[in-house]
């Protein structure tokens, strides 16, 4: 964003782009500029990277702040790995707004494309002499598209179809501005070389995030203090000079870092003056910018912090917040060490666009003109917060990433992608790129910079307290659920010391074979905890599963991973001798909204105890209710029967925990009901299953059905036809010890649709 700028800013401007244009062009090219970028439409304002298939707009910027140009002329090539989109020549305005559509013809208007080199002469004025298809046009600082009238911007395009297949690398730099003034030869700017590459959009992690590695910046917070203004940032290239916040600073190609963006001259640490604040002196930077604070920490995150007070807070956060404008130029790198090969990391980052009405249309209105005609046009509905900041994420020297078009919206967004490192790879450079086209707006915040593992889900079964009786084995089971197919070497390990210190009681293992579930990739595997270690000298012993991308990976403490919050806590108990009580069935039903339980034991030869437990998730277990034996010790089957008096809530699980006087305890199967009125569901599944498979299926109606087995190739390995009845029905395969230990798919079937549900088979 630029408004009226001091006359020693302008004169700052003019020696600072001398400089940085080549030498054959400084005498003439201090009141010119220029910039190339692309975006990609396909993605829109979400953002994403670059796929096949997608659609982008090549863009190439001339800015004329002073004087007219002769020869004005825009040449490219339809970057190898694309192919042209017919009738996408265009020159628009620094919003992006198409203002000159042209043709793919030669010789019918200023643009036109022959094999894949495409031409657009620039200048538009019928009374200053006038572009035509053979001669190259004429711009003038006064021309349109006007920037707050003394300055003309032009952005010529064309549209291209990605073609190029995912890994491959694509040059959207070069291509060439001619341009002179007066008799002087006519002078080439020559844009510099710009690689993407084509990438799999995986978003960011849906899954948990490990430690964030950027290290810089106070771990790319900003860190924190009580002066407003932090002072310069060594990841800030020089691209970007440093400035406080003020009336009119910092303006294009100046940055600051703090923790209130208001001016220095009416320091406020409210919002709420108005857009513009035309207070004297203003409390808004260009009287229009948001007055906020940073990101980090914020109670909500997309609302962030607000201005510091900084008289009353010693220690707000900081952010950094970038003028940007024409050239693509890099706001923020870091060389990032001690990654992990093989691994997928989340690459964030929080933006907010920081101004509101920031706009200039075409005829040089800015969004706070009130006078006219004409007065201010929009680039859309609504909008008049001018060119939208919109970032590039590059690495080692390649665009990965876009983040799209950032429109103002008075909130933080979430910006990023995943990207994954190469089988030795253990750094990259990140830089963050202004690919915007600059001008009215282009003005945003930027903090809490992430670069974190995406690591697995696991999952304990069949408890992260199993009960063992003193000298019995157990097998514990991990199901390890990951969006990414790449943490597949593991080994179990045990600690006797409340987890001060770890053994391996596997070797490592892997790779293992995922299966896709639908939304992740899992696997299970499982430990046996031999007798030797079921003592009751053994009782609260720690298990855990550690799992890596590579071997070499799950030897390294910094690149494996374990799930810290749950760890399986053995549970020793004296079991004595064992209850003469059998349960040998235990169903339940959705009556009316309402868990009804029955079950059924036989052999009752002493009073027992019947001690109903529930939970939410099949894991963690209270007490709801108790029954006593009927004391019928004539051998006869007995039937007891239980209502949990509060309505069923989603899916709930139930058992039966039998207990006798001695404190001998032993529990029945778990069963699951729910609320929902669905046709078919599994109620219960006995997983994982050795020598027989077990399941409890809920109809809603009687139906005749289909019940198969089926291996990770899609083999079906056992079927059976079954009647369902209405309420539950058990269905079991038998003889399954033939069957390979590994993953398998359960699928029942009929009239009303199917479901199916993963299971495994054990040698155990």
């Amino acid at each position: 964003m630029k408004t009226t700028i001091p006359n020693c800013i302008h004169l700052y401007l003019l020696v600072f782009l001398v400089a940085l244009l080549p030498g054959s062009v400084q005498v003439m090219a201090q009141n010119i500029d220029f910039g190339k970028s692309y975006i990609n439409v396909t993605k829109g304002l979400n953002g994403g990277t670059v796929e096949t298939g997608d659609e982008l707009e090549i863009r190439a910027t001339f800015v004329v702040r002073s004087g007219t140009y002769d020869s004005c002329r825009y040449q490219d090539v339809v970057p190898a790995g694309t192919t042209y989109i017919p009738g996408t020549i265009r020159v628009l305005t620094n919003e992006g707004k198409i203002y000159k559509q042209f043709s793919d013809a030669y010789g019918d208007d200023q643009g036109w494309i022959s094999g894949s080199n495409v031409t657009i002469h620039l200048g538009y004025r019928t009374g200053s002499a006038p572009a035509t298809a053979f001669r190259r046009g004429r711009v003038a600082n006064t021309h349109k598209p006007s920037f707050y009238i003394n300055t003309c911007i032009m952005i010529a395009s064309f549209r291209v179809t990605v073609t190029a297949v995912t890994g491959s690398s694509i040059s959207t730099g070069g291509g060439n501005m001619t341009y002179k003034s007066g008799s002087s030869p006519i002078s080439t700017y020559t844009f510099p070389a710009n690689t993407l590459r084509v990438y799999t959009n995986y978003g960011i992690c849906s899954n948990s995030i490990g430690t964030n590695a950027i290290g810089t910046e106070f771990n790319g917070t900003f860190g924190s203090g009580q002066p407003r203004n932090r002072g310069t940032s060594g990841n800030v290239p020089v691209g970007y000079t440093y400035n406080f916040f003020d009336l009119n600073s910092p303006q294009d190609y100046y940055y600051g870092i703090a923790n209130n963006t208001s001016t220095r001259s009416n320091y406020t640490t409210s919002n709420t003056w108005a857009k513009p604040d035309n207070s004297s002196p203003t409390h808004r930077v260009f009287t229009v910018w948001d007055i906020i604070g940073d990101h980090t920490g914020a109670v909500d995150p997309i609302l962030g912090n607000p201005a510091a007070d900084t008289v009353a807070n010693p220690n707000a956060g900081y952010m950094l917040v970038i003028n940007a404008a024409y050239r693509i130029d890099s706001a923020f790198q870091q060389t990032i060490s001690g990654l992990c090969p093989n691994t997928y990391y989340e690459i964030t980052c929080w933006m907010r666009n920081i101004c509101a009405k920031c706009g200039c249309d075409s005829n040089g209105k800015g969004a706070t003109n009130s006078s006219g005609p004409v007065y201010y046009i929009p680039t859309d509905i609504g909008d008049s917060s001018g060119v939208a900041p919109n970032l590039t994420f590059e690495i080692d020297g390649i665009d990965y990433y876009t983040t799209g078009n950032l429109l103002y919206s008075g909130e933080w967004v979430k910006k990023g992608f995943t990207y994954l490192t190469g089988a030795a790879q253990t750094s990259f450079t990140l830089k963050f790129f202004n690919n915007a086209p600059g001008g009215g707006g282009n003005d945003w915040a930027l903090d809490d910079i992430s670069v974190s593992t995406c690591s697995p889900n696991m999952s304990y079964s069949p408890s992260l307290t199993p009960i063992v009786c003193d000298s019995n084995i157990l097998t514990i089971y991990d199901t390890v659920r990951s969006f990414f197919n790449n943490y597949t070497y593991y080994k179990w390990q045990r600690s006797t010391d409340g987890g001060a210190n770890w053994t391996d009681v596997t070797a490592p293992s892997g790779p293992a074979t995922p299966v896709w579930n639908g939304t992740a990739w899992e696997y299970v595997t499982s430990y046996t905890v031999p007798s030797s270690e079921t003592l009751p000298i053994n009782n609260g012993d720690l298990y855990r599963l550690v799992v890596a991308t590579t071997s070499a990976n799950l030897s390294n403490a910094l690149c494996n991973f374990t799930d810290v919050a749950n760890i399986i806590i053995l549970n020793v108990i004296d079991c004595g001798p064992p209850l003469a009580a059998q349960l040998y069935s235990f169903n339940g039903k959705n009556i009316n909204g309402l868990a009804e339980l029955q079950w059924s034991t036989s052999e009752e030869e002493e009073p027992l105890q019947f001690i109903i437990e529930k939970s939410p998730d099949g894991i963690h277990f209270s007490a709801i209710g108790l029954l006593v034996s009927h004391l019928n010790d004539t051998g006869e089957d007995q039937t007891y029967n239980f209502t949990d008096p509060v309505a069923l809530a989603g899916k709930t699980y139930y058992r039966i925990r039998i207990q006798n006087q001695r404190g001998q305890t032993s529990w029945s199967r778990t069963i699951q009901l729910s609320n929902r009125q669905e046709k078919l569901s599994f109620v219960s599944v006995v997983n994982p299953f050795s020598h027989e498979l077990q399941v409890d299926i809920a109809a809603a109606q009687y139906n005749k059905s289909e019940a198969e087995l089926i291996d990770a190739s899609g083999k079906i390995v056992r079927h059976k036809t079954v009647d369902l009845a209405s309420g539950v029905t058990r269905i079991k395969f038998e003889n399954t010890m033939g069957l390979a230990p590994g993953m398998y798919f359960l699928r029942i079937r009929n009239q009303d649709g199917y479901i199916q549900k993963t299971v495994l088979k054990t040698n155990q």
